[in-house]
């Protein structure tokens, strides 16, 4: 039996689509407030998943050793998915470098400054 999407309307003015095969759930949305939303979401969906690749997490990666030679010549293009993956992977860097910044400018407004060491007058003997 082969995969479906089933489009739902769990309640009135709220759209979710559902792919599942054989009984079992695979892959559920997010709810939208219009139909059309909905459906262009599954599409895209329908349209990334022969393209997506598998990244298994669980083996250690292997290192890639460098080419001799010119390695530009005759390299395949790279998949669209690797250019999105970059792009987002840049987004997140930005973000999480300006969190960084937030909390630090909250830390040195919460925290007190330390006092001085040493602060006793020392007498010469």
């Amino acid at each position: 039996m082969a995969a479906k999407f089933e489009i739902l309307q769990p309640k009135p003015g709220e759209f979710r689509w559902v792919l599942t095969s054989q009984g079992r759930v695979l892959a559920r949305s997010d709810a939208y407030t219009r139909k059309a939303s909905c459906l262009n979401a599954m599409e895209s969906f329908r349209k990334a998943a022969p393209t997506a690749t598998v990244d298994d997490t669980t083996v250690a990666a292997a290192k890639a050793v460098p080419r001799q030679g010119r390695a530009a010549k005759g390299a395949a293009p790279k998949p669209a998915t690797a250019k999105a993956a970059r792009a987002t992977g840049r987004v997140v860097g930005k973000a999480a470098a300006k969190v960084k910044e937030l909390v630090e400018s909250v830390e040195e407004a919460v925290t007190p400054a330390p006092r001085p060491r040493g602060s006793r007058a020392t007498k010469a003997r």
